[in-house]
């Protein structure tokens, strides 16, 4: 999957895609952005750690091309942050798109505040190690949904959706489809006709009178 094909989903809010893929591949609740307005849209680069431990972080980091999102998975570890200030910057220097984390971050004042699109499970003090094992690029579970290297990452305030490779494809003209009727729906609203064409119809079939 290009970078350049990936980049046709940037457009694509995380319902959307969601509703199009049949309300699959959503991410739990628990994984949010760390600041409002922040917004992901590229192919994942998949990391597994152990708890307490970012070293697999620190490699996938340097591995990843510009404008890959970095999906971790920290094996449910939640009293240690493994992702700060540091990273951050390297990671800015490397123009990476951001960063899905299925665990803790630190220094998420100056993250939120730099631009660097940050998605956590929340945030922790305390440091972590570098000592691994782990792995990159192969398939992780991060917020119960699986990811795979290549994977098109979509994130927005209202959660991250996961696009696998193989399908994106055939569901990037559905999504656009969608987003047209949408439009389409929100100006007949605007001029006055507020309820839906499919409304009465899904409502008849329950008068059993």
């Amino acid at each position: 999957m290009s970078a350049e094909f990936a980049a046709g989903f940037n457009d694509i809010p995380a319902p959307v895609a969601n509703d199009c893929y049949g309300r699959r591949n959503i991410m739990d609740a628990g994984i949010k952005p760390i600041a409002r307005g922040m917004h992901l849209c590229g192919r994942a680069v998949t990391v597994a750690m152990p708890p307490d431990d970012n070293l697999m972080l620190h490699a996938a980091l340097h591995a990843a091309e510009p404008g890959d999102i970095l999906v971790a998975s920290t094996s449910n570890d939640r009293h240690s942050g493994v992702w700060g200030e540091l990273m951050t910057r390297a990671a800015m220097a490397r123009g990476l798109g951001g960063l899905v984390l299925d665990g803790m971050c630190r220094d998420s004042a100056w993250i939120a505040e730099s631009g660097f699109q940050l998605f956590a499970r929340g945030t922790c003090a305390r440091g972590s190690r570098k000592l691994g094992p782990g792995h990159v690029n192969s398939p992780v579970a991060v917020g119960n949904v699986v990811v795979q290297h290549g994977d098109i990452i979509i994130g927005d305030d209202d959660g991250v959706m996961v696009v696998p490779a193989a399908d994106a494809a055939a569901l990037l003209p559905l999504c656009r489809d969608k987003l047209a009727k949408e439009g389409a729906r929100i100006e007949a609203i605007a001029s006055g006709a507020p309820k839906p064409g499919w409304l009465m119809p899904a409502l008849e079939k329950w008068n059993v009178a």
